[in-house]
């Protein structure tokens, strides 16, 4: 009986975390038909825009991604001419990111993007909630990431 309290959680789990994978894709493609710039890059600009003159090595810190992934983004992004590199003030071998004008109107849009309606959601769900939710996807994040071989 055990057993299949187990596997019956685990498929609710997984069809939560599918219809969550296919809401944030089809709101992903509603912000690139609406505002030219998919969820992930439309996170980028947050970021950016949250932290003016941060490295790409910075917005993939936090973004928690990896430096390739965040240079194929930024590379998208600076097409649309949304963000501009800059060389660091201090050290030339540092860019720093920053948006441009168009960058920074469509980092002020909120309605329909996917962080609306994460902030709509944390008004009605407590912080035990919120903390629950961030400890589960974080355990299940580590678990389907890969161990990386030292020798890569």
């Amino acid at each position: 009986m055990a057993k299949q309290r187990t596997t019956s959680a685990m498929l609710e789990t997984m069809q939560g975390l599918w219809g969550l994978a296919h809401a944030l894709d089809a709101r992903s493609k509603w912000m690139h038909r609406t505002y030219g710039v998919t969820g992930p890059q439309r996170l980028l600009l947050r970021v950016i825009g949250d932290s003016p003159g941060c490295s790409p090595g910075d917005a993939a810190r936090q973004l928690r991604l990896h430096k390739g992934t965040v240079t194929r983004l930024l590379s998208g992004v600076e097409r649309l001419k949304l963000v501009e590199r800059h060389a660091d003030t201090t050290d030339a071998r540092r860019q720093r990111l920053a948006l441009t004008a168009k960058g920074r109107r469509l980092y002020a849009l909120r309605e329909g993007t996917v962080e609306a309606a994460v902030q709509s959601t944390l008004l009605v769900v407590s912080s035990r909630e919120r903390q629950t939710a961030l400890s589960f996807i974080s355990r299940l994040t580590e678990a389907l990431t890969p161990a990386v071989d030292p020798d890569e």
